[in-house]
């Protein structure tokens, strides 16, 4: 099977699952993958389903990212992430648009989950912390769902 045939699958298959999409793929980002599919069921379960915020990406031990999140006024907002085999720590800390922290995941363990139901249409900070990762880079995922 060529390589464009093989990431063509993939783009499908990313498509039909908007979980998670990603262009590069490989054994720890497939990881990750199937991980925060299989997550996405107890969310289902109690009447969640995609929201419209899903990311994928790499970090070493030690070091954060920040992403910009919109979230829609009166629905709850939960963003959950997870991390590839490699991972032991992610945490997650969610901060309003003024800057104040309004929920955060900061336990050791890899799937950290934050939410809250904003008053308003408002653009929130993400926070993503890669605490513990013994083969850098870590590959993370976060995937919003919404009620």
């Amino acid at each position: 099977m060529g390589r464009s045939l093989i990431l063509g699958i993939i783009l499908v298959g990313s498509l039909a699952n908007p979980a998670i999409a990603s262009a590069a793929d490989d054994a720890w980002a497939q990881q990750v993958r199937n991980y925060m599919d299989k997550a996405a069921k107890p969310f289902f379960d109690r009447g969640y389903h995609y929201g419209g915020f899903s990311q994928m990406g790499s970090l070493n031990e030690g070091q954060t990212q920040r992403l910009t999140v919109s979230l829609g006024a009166g629905m709850r907002s939960q963003l959950m992430g997870g991390c590839d085999t490699d991972c032991s720590n992610l945490d997650l800390v969610l901060y309003d648009s003024a800057g104040r922290s309004v929920d955060q995941d900061v336990k050791d363990d890899d799937y950290p989950i934050v939410s809250t139901i904003p008053q308003a249409d408002a653009k929130y900070t993400l926070e993503v912390r890669m605490v513990k990762c013994k083969a850098a880079p870590c590959r993370y995922a976060i995937q919003q769902y919404v009620k």
